[in-house]
């Protein structure tokens, strides 16, 4: 039986604040496989492999602790992105007879939660490590007004490394008031390590793209996948093809997505209970397309399409996400 170690330590000080907020890393190991997660914005910033004497990120992250601070031209690397993790039009939020009206941080519109989102706060947190399994828990209490947002939220965020080479990410999330909640991961992957992510094969189960302006904001419509630039039915490389797109997800569950190194073997097989996937090539990354996002996700601007899948959480019911990250790994030479 093989046991996932646990560990913490500080990684700094906010600097938002007259004293700043203490900020710490939980990890995971399984002497395979390591995990990473920063408490502040809930970040994922490592998922390593031994690689002989050393070890391989496979998760785009940043220098440092400023870094992920820094507000302007932010790209959400590795962070949780809530309440509401996609744009809402003109900040306008119907929610139970009435319109929200929520900060606006992208132009006239909101996005991923606001200036001061999920991904700008120090979560609470504990790793517990254990046979089989270990878990990293991170909680957060977000106000009634939150960036606009209706109702008190108490959420959840759990990330658990199991021995068979996954990584499970849950979000919970409960309010008092009807209120809008869409959580997600928005982590890069690169399953090289290093460089672009360009010569990576994706597979997405998916026949429907959603139609956007050029605000990237919802026309209702929904294209056929082969509209996005590449067709992800079958393996395509990705090359030099830009991506920002919102993919339907069949709703029969299963695999929703698989990403391949061809090059160095490693594999990695996404599953979720999610009814999106956004896929975004990272070229405005500070290193530009140094991974490619794979973000499980409600629709985006749900709140103002009622043919949508439902955004809306009310009291009384509890809102879950679930992503299963599968790594298909070389196994080293005998």
């Amino acid at each position: 039986m093989t046991t996932v170690r646990a560990w913490s330590r500080p990684v700094g000080h906010t600097a938002d604040e007259p004293q700043g907020r203490a900020v710490h890393e939980y990890g995971l190991d399984s002497g395979r496989m390591r995990v990473a997660v920063w408490d502040y914005g809930a970040t994922l910033v490592e998922v390593s492999v031994a690689d002989g004497g050393s070890r391989t990120n496979l998760v785009v992250r940043l220098p440092d602790l400023k870094a992920y601070e820094q507000r302007a031209g932010r790209a959400y690397v590795g962070s949780t992105m809530g309440r509401y993790a996609r744009i809402v039009g003109r900040g306008r939020a119907p929610v139970a007879d009435r319109v929200h009206q929520l900060a606006l941080n992208e132009g006239s519109h909101h996005i991923h939660g606001g200036p001061r989102g999920f991904d700008a706060q120090v979560w609470d947190g504990d790793a517990v490590g254990g046979p089989d399994a270990g878990r990293i828990t991170l909680s957060l209490r977000s106000p009634d007004g939150d960036q606009g947002y209706p109702g008190r939220l108490h959420c959840t965020a759990t990330f658990e490394l199991h021995t068979d080479d996954r990584l499970v990410v849950r979000y919970a999330a409960t309010t008092d008031r009807p209120t809008l909640c869409g959580l997600t991961l928005h982590a890069f992957w690169n399953l090289s390590g290093g460089g672009t992510a360009d010569g990576h094969t994706l597979e997405v189960d998916a026949d429907a793209v959603l139609e956007t302006d050029a605000h990237f904001l919802p026309t209702g419509r929904l294209l056929p996948v082969s509209r996005c630039g590449l067709d992800p039915r079958e393996p395509r490389t990705l090359g030099s093809t830009a991506l920002d797109h919102c993919l339907v997800l069949r709703p029969d569950g299963g695999t929703a997505a698989v990403l391949r190194d061809p090059a160095g073997g490693r594999a990695l097989r996404l599953e979720t209970n999610q009814p999106g996937l956004a896929v975004y090539s990272g070229d405005h990354l500070p290193r530009p397309r140094a991974g490619l996002c794979l973000q499980p996700t409600a629709w985006p601007d749900a709140p103002n399409h009622p043919a949508f899948p439902s955004a809306v959480l009310l009291p009384g019911r509890t809102y879950t996400h679930v992503t299963t990250y599968a790594f298909g790994l070389p196994r080293p030479a005998d």
